[in-house]
């Protein structure tokens, strides 16, 4: 169902700082919502999460650091949560600079409110949830069961994809980790932190920006969750990454694909009908910004 953000515009000359800033009050109370779900355990694949780790961790203890590092993510410390709390604060500080009204400005601080008013979304974040879930699925030799989503072969089989690892759901989503170009020039996915013991722990091959861009598999970050829960300094990234990407398979005589000129399939029959029944009923959005205007907030007459 659509959702609108719950303050109305002045019908005469509305201030635009004084709507900018009811809208990030807004926003900014959404997420401490949903924090406050993720502490009631009241999300089904938060508890899942908790479930899967618990097993994993006593099945193998080999895997307790890794399903620690997951089971997090069930949280308000999770990467996930974390970051959206971290957009929040830094939309606070973009709308306190001197050149926050100009209307370039005020039209892409009223699309990354909507996108992380649409993260906020309870339902939303359950199913961003998925993608950790599976990792601790896919890692756990059949004792636990994917959500959310088709079977790791069944996806591969489907999306003709490479075999990037364990925990490929999670690469390329920059909540996680970020390319950096080697000396080649060729970029190649670093896990952030703590999430470097997934390539210590589980292996797998380095992976290459050009390689996983055209055979990527399914991830509800990738093929759903991206314009939600990408920042957009992180956008501005993966745009970068891309064409520095498509430079060099044009100079070298390749052709390259981009991660998303084609959704992968994989998603489970659910998750695909509620995402296409947002999509019908409209998107979330911040009353009075309009999503498609370039002017910002529409004032009265």
């Amino acid at each position: 169902m659509s959702i609108a953000i719950a303050f109305t515009l002045s019908a005469c000359a509305a201030d635009p700082a004084e709507v900018a800033a009811k809208a990030l009050t807004t926003v900014q109370g959404s997420i401490e919502q949903l924090g406050k779900r993720l502490d009631a355990r009241d999300l089904p694949n938060a508890l899942v999460l908790n479930t899967y780790a618990d097993k994993l961790a006593s099945a193998n203890s080999e895997y307790r650091d890794l399903a620690r590092l997951m089971k997090k993510e069930a949280t308000r410390d999770g990467m996930l949560f974390s970051g959206l709390e971290t957009r929040a604060e830094n939309l606070k500080s973009a709308l306190a600079a001197e050149d926050a009204l100009s209307s370039q400005s005020l039209q892409a601080l009223g699309q990354e409110m909507q996108s992380l008013y649409g993260a906020a979304n309870p339902e939303e974040f359950n199913r961003a949830l998925a993608d950790p879930v599976n990792v601790l699925a896919d890692v756990s030799e059949g004792l636990l069961a994917r959500v959310d989503s088709v079977s790791s072969g069944a996806s591969k089989i489907a999306n003709n994809a490479g075999d990037f690892g364990p925990a490929s759901q999670l690469v390329g989503n920059p909540n996680y980790g970020q390319w950096r170009s080697g000396s080649s020039g060729t970029s190649f996915w670093v896990w952030y932190g703590q999430y470097a013991l997934i390539r210590t722990l589980l292996g797998g091959p380095r992976i290459g920006y050009g390689d996983w861009a055209g055979r990527r598999d399914y991830s509800y970050y990738h093929d759903y969750g991206r314009e939600n829960y990408t920042s957009p300094n992180a956008r501005t990234r993966q745009a970068g990454v891309e064409h520095r990407a498509r430079t060099k398979f044009s100079s070298q005589g390749r052709q390259f694909q981009s991660p998303y000129a084609r959704k992968r399939s994989g998603a489970s029959a659910s998750v695909a009908r509620q995402k296409f029944a947002s999509r019908s009923t409209g998107k979330s959005s911040v009353r009075g910004w309009g999503s498609g205007s370039s002017r910002g907030p529409r004032r009265g007459k």
